[in-house]
């Protein structure tokens, strides 16, 4: 017997189709070396963010600003600073130190797919649950085990997030000021290695219990939710991963007019 899922989930897409869609996505921004490809991602996702009922854009915002905050000061400093081209023209340079057009052609490059990578991911990850992507997964007919690993990673965020801050409620019971950063710095190993403990603990629990009801009896188990799917959307779960690969077999032979990052920054050479 299935459950039925929530309205705002069989109004959707199927959980079948969003994957495909996101390893497409995957395939297209590393196959293709334009970043208009990348910052057409981006902005899709941000429209797709602030339309679907599932995901909070704001939650989906500051996930990607976190992750990639980071990641723009570092590969701005070892690509943009240090890049070790030597003919490739300089903006400004101090002593080792040089901002050159390829160097930062790289690092935008670099951040842009890794920003698109994040940003894809997270609006997967925020707009399903564990039950969505089990049942995605055995749509596109993917080994029981394999789909029941991969969800059950989807429930561990919850998870984290819960019992997170009951570690840190507890340390504030006990005294601990865990309003400071450096105090909660000096907590993170040992909330980490407990949630670590406990969440293996728990999903051993849960596998040994789908297996004594018999996961992975039958080669195709029952969906865990009703999910609306159409004739449409299973054409393009087909046609979706073979128009990806020509896309990025086109733009290697140099027959699809993208242009490059080096090529948009080289008009700063002046």
């Amino acid at each position: 017997m299935t459950v039925p899922s929530s309205p705002a989930a069989t109004t959707g897409l199927h959980p079948s189709t969003e994957i495909v869609l996101v390893v497409c996505t995957l395939v297209v921004v590393y196959g293709i070396s334009s970043p208009i490809v990348p910052v057409l991602i981006l902005v899709v996702s941000l429209v797709t963010a602030i339309w679907s009922p599932r995901v909070r854009v704001v939650r989906w915002m500051l996930t990607l600003l976190v992750i990639t905050g980071p990641i723009l000061l570092m590969v701005g400093i070892i690509q943009g600073l240090f890049y070790p081209g030597e003919h490739s023209a300089r903006l400004w340079e101090w002593g080792p130190i040089a901002v050159t057009v390829d160097g930062l052609a790289v690092a935008a490059q670099l951040w842009l797919r890794l920003t698109a990578t994040v940003a894809v991911c997270a609006l997967f990850a925020f707009g399903t649950d564990a039950a969505r992507a089990f049942d995605g997964m055995l749509g596109l007919r993917v080994p029981v085990g394999v789909a029941y690993i991969c969800s059950s990673a989807l429930s561990l965020i919850p998870l984290f997030q819960t019992q997170t801050s009951r570690a840190v409620e507890a340390r504030a019971a006990r005294g601990w000021r865990v309003s400071r950063l450096r105090t909660r710095v000096a907590l993170l190993p040992g909330i980490l290695a407990g949630l670590l403990t406990s969440s293996l603990v728990q999903l051993d629990q849960r596998h040994e219990t789908l297996t004594q009801r018999g996961l992975g009896a039958s080669a195709r188990p029952t969906p865990l939710q009703d999910h609306h799917d159409s004739r449409g959307q299973r054409v393009l779960r087909w046609a979706a991963l073979p128009a990806a690969v020509v896309l990025v077999v086109v733009s290697a032979a140099g027959w699809l007019p993208l242009p490059l990052t080096s090529e948009l920054l080289g008009g700063l050479d002046v």
